[in-house]
């Protein structure tokens, strides 16, 4: 059968037309943006708790509670992208009431815990209970709480594409946590925590306070003479050589303790909302 130019020519335009969307597709594809990530500010809060504080900011006095300011931080918890680690945040806020209610000392509770160290204008940590430890059993790695082992202190396995994007975020360490109590708040957005901490939660209201202990003094790491002198350049040499040595004997005496601050900030009661 013959077929004639003028038969062929709808045919040719309708391929014509499918190759040209196919490409104009495949174009778009590739020149689309990357979907942003979620912000925090989006982050829906679930649950709050508390923090209350006491700041020591001077020792030259006969009564600390001369020298001392109180004040609250209340925390909106992001339970839906951040379930497990902010079910753990709020039992370490009630002591676990229901599970150790019935025991000596209770749960451990962050009404004893502290912050003690910064990261200049990156994190503010702290969250360590006293009589909270790691503790080797049966060659297995747990949690003790005044010689009382607790099994079911297990490591939160969890991870979220929230962003440490702006000051007053709540933040745990995704890998070395172990479980454990210590936490993190953010001084400011941090990018570079994005890939070794989760973002569970953030500041609602006690910003004051934050301020109050980032203005506290800590150690510096440094000589007095600064970065860029010989004297300094003296200061690290020894501060490794000293620090190496004290690892090889286990005296942790001489572990480094820059960003350990030099007043006491403690969490004197905490709770749900």
């Amino acid at each position: 059968m013959r077929v004639t130019r003028a038969a062929l020519r709808p045919l040719l335009a309708l391929a014509a037309s499918t190759v040209f969307d196919n490409d104009r597709a495949a174009l778009a594809a590739t020149s689309a943006p990357a979907a942003a990530a979620p912000s925090t500010k989006d982050a829906v809060v679930t649950s709050k708790v508390f923090l209350d504080l006491r700041i020591i900011k001077r020792f030259d006095v006969e009564v600390l509670e001369d020298a001392a300011i109180r004040g609250r931080l209340v925390i909106g918890l992001y339970g839906n992208d951040a379930p497990k680690a902010t079910q753990r945040f709020i039992e370490y806020c009630t002591g676990n009431e229901r599970e150790y209610a019935k025991t000596p000392n209770g749960g451990p509770s962050y009404a004893s815990a502290t912050f003690d160290k910064v990261r200049p204008d990156e994190l503010l940590e702290g969250g360590k209970i006293a009589g909270l430890k790691q503790a080797d059993f049966a060659g297995t790695q747990t949690w003790e709480y005044f010689s009382r082992l607790l099994p079911s202190l297990e490591p939160v396995i969890e991870a979220n594409d929230l962003k440490h994007d702006r000051r007053g975020l709540l933040t745990i360490d995704r890998f070395g946590a172990g479980g454990g109590p210590e936490f993190g708040i953010t001084f400011a957005p941090s990018p570079r925590l994005d890939d070794s901490r989760e973002v569970i939660g953030g500041v609602e209201s006690g910003f004051e306070m934050l301020a109050e202990i980032e203005a506290l003094p800590y150690i510096t790491g440094k000589s007095l003479e600064g970065e860029g002198t010989v004297a300094n350049e003296v200061f690290q040499a020894q501060k490794a050589l000293f620090g190496g040595l004290s690892k090889v004997v286990g005296d942790t005496r001489a572990e480094d303790r820059t960003g350990k601050l030099l007043r006491r900030v403690e969490i004197v009661q905490c709770g749900v909302l």
